[in-house]
């Protein structure tokens, strides 16, 4: 990443994700996904912390898996608001410095759209997962509709420009599938949890079968 890419991603995009994802139907919908954690706990790509209000107390600590040498600077004072621990744990959704099948809960929101190759991280997912662990997951994915997967291609290319390599067009319910995850959907949310052409989600729980 170049110096100027860094500084965007840190300066511009994260500020502006900061206040568009703390919206009240998305606090919502993490309250939701995130009740069920429990164990040991790894959130991938924990961004700025949105998602350290809605673990339930059982959760004291939270291992973050992130591509940076340290924590956004948003996250200590989210995690010391709730009285977690956040430890910081460096490398990727695809490479995690962690040994296998040692996760109980994995947690991964609207990380997936930016992810270089998704199928490698569900699979490194896969291999983190204890048996009888679950995967927590809320992405935006390619819409069911026709002409907004249409659109959604269309701007795919610039989109990744400027919001730092995120996809609008992602099937991630394929790449569950094919990496031998199984969706246990939480209720339908709402289409108008984030706007158009983002708002045909994929959220739930996924277990390996």
């Amino acid at each position: 990443m170049t110096r100027f890419a860094r500084w965007y991603e840190e300066r511009v995009f994260n500020p502006l994700m900061d206040r568009a994802l703390a919206a009240p139907q998305v606090s919502e919908l993490r309250s939701r996904l995130l009740a069920g954690s429990r164990g040991r706990v790894l959130e991938v790509g924990i961004g700025t912390g949105l998602n350290l209000p809605h673990y339930p107390t059982a959760v004291r600590r939270l291992e973050a898996l992130v591509r940076e040498e340290a924590l956004d600077a948003r996250v200590p004072p989210r995690a010391r608001e709730t009285g977690r621990e956040v430890v910081h744990v460096r490398g990727d959704a695809a490479h995690a410095p962690l040994a296998s099948h040692c996760i109980d809960t994995l947690v991964c929101t609207f990380v997936l759209c930016s992810v270089d190759d998704p199928r490698a991280a569900l699979a490194e997912f896969a291999r983190l997962l204890a048996p009888g662990g679950q995967l927590l997951i809320a992405e935006h994915v390619r819409s069911h509709r026709a002409f907004e997967r249409t659109v959604q291609r269309a701007l795919t290319p610039l989109h990744r420009h400027w919001a730092c390599g995120c996809r609008l067009d992602r099937d991630l319910g394929a790449d569950l599938a094919s990496t031998g995850f199984a969706l246990e959907s939480l209720a339908p949310a709402p289409r108008a949890v984030l706007p158009f052409p983002a708002r045909q989600l994929l959220c739930g729980v996924a277990r390996l079968r």
